[in-house]
């Protein structure tokens, strides 16, 4: 998901959130100089968080020192970080709104619960990560879903409702084909925002890829731990359904535990385990939905992880197309297609004007290359020119070629290249390169995403940072750089076009001395009160500047001599309007001096100093009047 898209829908105010005292102890925790004691009176405001919050420690410090019973003793032992993110779970678990009328919320805490548990009992036994933090990770591990049901409560009940939404390969197919992201994607983004270190956001992931799960990626820490999280997800799912349910999921789940090393024996322990503690658990939950133990049946140590099929669990049903001789309909060819449950659909050579449209989902394209070498290369030609979602992976199958014979099939397109018969054992090898070969296509576009949203980004801050130098912090107005800029571009448009441009200068008159007698903080009330005035007073092209203490410049385009004196008459009569503190009422006036490009200047600065002249004269003058540089040259 493109992170600018997730902003987007954060706007909406849908996105499971923080809300309340949790609001609070969030920001708390992201400002600057806050102690414990502050965020323990915070938290003790609320006396139901307060004992959820103590338990939730209690469970992810796993009673390893004894328990705690005061807020500041947590805040200690957990810091910072940790509690917020208790915190936050605390917050989206007791969030009434339930829009999705086909999402199962009490099942979804309970197992969300329960999977924070295994993962935190996984994580003793195989030391990847704290304690602490495994618990909080694995009870958020699935937040997307909740986030789905949030963001499209109909469209996901839809979904829900579907029979295939058991198989979480299709449901998340279905996901990001129809609502933009899947659930692990989504998850992954959220925990980001809410500041969890890197590792368990790019496990959470990778939880539910079938290469990442099926060891098809390196052995790193995020790999690791989504697989980790993958099995305390299996684990809970198996304590919310019957024995009868639960047996493949069982054999899915030792397979899993046996690529960890963990053991049968352990896994069961842990389960006995859920179900002996879970009465001081589950009071966390407002609706709890019963459990069972998960290896109350287990299954035969024959059909445990060496007997289960790895090929199924890590490819699940893929889209091959094969493309066969003309009559032969794939029969028998490749033989490894036999063994596997894949969505295999066949078409004739040659392609010719064959419609891809039907074809686009295919992962996999096997070409017979038992045809002539003619009507081989050029299905090749086809398919490489077609318009596919994601560029599927060509495998060649036929007799055995010579050097010229490869490079040829090469050249014409193949990614791969097999002498017939396509064995189960080869098949299975191309099977992993087209995983990986897509996570790693998934793993650059997430990086672009990423790069472009923080070019984007920094791109934003760089333009928020310019309108900060060239503006005048105190009163809004645009300052002195900004002024001398747009001033030079002014200058040029006119004298190219032989266009007007007048400037007129204004100075506060006795400001010095209402500053002096009431302090800057006054003064600076008066200046802010007269900028929003000047504002109001001057014409939508003119450009207001704060160029010093008290004086102000307003360079009018188009604007011929009498035009500008106009508009300073009219600023210097509506100073009277202005809602002046009862210090400065009836004492703040202003001098304004004009000049323009006919008065004979011949660049920008001659242009800003033959106001200042003018200026000069209205001071001397009385002041609170409007001086133009033509009169005040002559009498000068």
């Amino acid at each position: 998901m493109d992170r600018r898209i997730f902003e987007q829908l954060r706007k909406t105010g849908r996105l499971p959130s923080p809300k309340g005292v949790s609001l609070e102890v969030a920001r708390l925790i992201d400002a600057q100089n806050t102690t414990s004691r502050d965020l323990a009176q915070v938290i003790q405001s609320d006396p139901a968080l307060t004992g959820k919050l103590l338990r939730l420690a209690n469970i992810a410090i796993h009673f390893e020192r004894r328990p705690v019973v005061a807020v500041g003793e947590a805040i200690l032992i957990l810091g910072f970080a940790q509690v917020k993110r208790l915190v936050l779970a605390l917050s989206l678990m007791s969030d009434p709104g339930r829009p999705c009328p086909t999402f199962p919320y009490a099942a979804f805490w309970t197992r969300s619960l329960l999977t924070g548990l295994v993962a935190q009992r996984l994580v003793k036994q195989l030391g990847m990560a704290p304690v602490d933090e495994m618990f909080t990770v694995g009870l958020l591990s699935q937040v997307g879903r909740l986030a789905l049901a949030s963001l499209y409560p109909q469209d996901y009940a839809a979904l829900l409702a579907a029979p295939e939404a058991a198989d979480p390969h299709w449901l998340g197919q279905q996901e990001h084909g129809q609502l933009g992201a899947d659930h692990d994607e989504l998850t992954a983004i959220m925990l980001e925002d809410w500041g969890l270190p890197q590792v368990y956001v790019e496990a959470a992931y990778f939880q539910g890829s079938k290469i990442a799960l099926g060891g098809g990626l390196p052995v790193e820490r995020h790999v690791l731990v989504a697989q980790m999280l993958h099995l305390a997800d299996l684990v809970s799912g198996l304590c919310l359904s019957s024995p009868a349910a639960g047996r493949e999921g069982q054999e899915e789940a030792l397979a899993l535990a046996g690529r960890l090393g963990v053991s049968r024996e352990s896994l069961s322990a842990l389960g006995e385990d859920l179900l002996q503690h879970w009465g001081e658990w589950s009071g966390l939950l407002q609706e709890v939905v019963p459990i069972v133990a998960p290896f109350a049946t287990m299954v035969p140590a024959a059909a445990g992880a060496d007997a289960v099929d790895p090929a199924k669990s890590i490819f699940g049903n893929m889209a091959i197309l094969l493309v066969a001789a003309p009559g032969e309909g794939g029969d028998g060819f490749p033989e490894g297609l036999i063994r596997h449950d894949h969505e295999v659909l066949v078409v004739e050579s040659p392609l010719g004007a064959t419609s891809f449209d039907p074809l686009r989902r295919a992962q996999m394209v096997i070409v017979d290359w038992r045809l002539p070498d003619g009507p081989c290369r050029n299905d090749c030609a086809a398919l490489r020119a077609a318009s596919w979602a994601e560029p599927p992976y060509i495998l060649g199958v036929g007799p055995a070629l010579d050097e010229v014979q490869l490079l040829a099939a090469f050249q014409a397109g193949l990614d791969a290249y097999e002498v017939a018969p396509l064995s189960s054992q080869v098949l299975d090898a191309h099977l992993q390169v087209v995983l990986r070969l897509q996570e790693t296509q998934r793993t650059h576009q997430r990086k672009w995403q990423k790069l472009h949203s923080f070019a984007a980004s920094l791109a934003h801050s760089n333009r928020e940072l310019r309108q900060a130098a060239l503006t005048d912090s105190l009163t809004g107005l645009r300052n002195r750089r900004y002024a001398v800029e747009r001033l030079q571009q002014e200058w040029a448009v006119a004298e190219r076009h032989g266009g007007n441009l007048a400037v007129m200068l204004l100075d506060l008159d006795q400001f010095k001395e209402i500053n002096d007698d009431h302090g800057h903080e006054l003064g600076d009330e008066v200046l802010c009160q007269f900028s929003m005035a000047l504002r109001g007073l001057a014409r939508q092209q003119d450009v207001l500047c704060r160029i010093g203490g008290d004086e102000f410049l307003v360079i009018c385009p188009e604007t011929p001599p009498a035009g500008a004196q106009a508009l300073g008459e009219r600023i210097c009569q509506g100073m009277d309007t202005v809602p002046l503190p009862a210090a400065a009422q009836g004492r703040l006036h202003v001098s304004v001096g004009i000049a323009s490009l006919q008065d004979g200047v011949r660049d920008a600065e001659a242009l800003l100093r033959a106001a200042d002249h003018a200026l000069y004269a209205a001071k001397q003058g009385g002041r609170n009047q409007v001086v133009v540089y033509a009169q005040a040259g002559a009498q000068g």
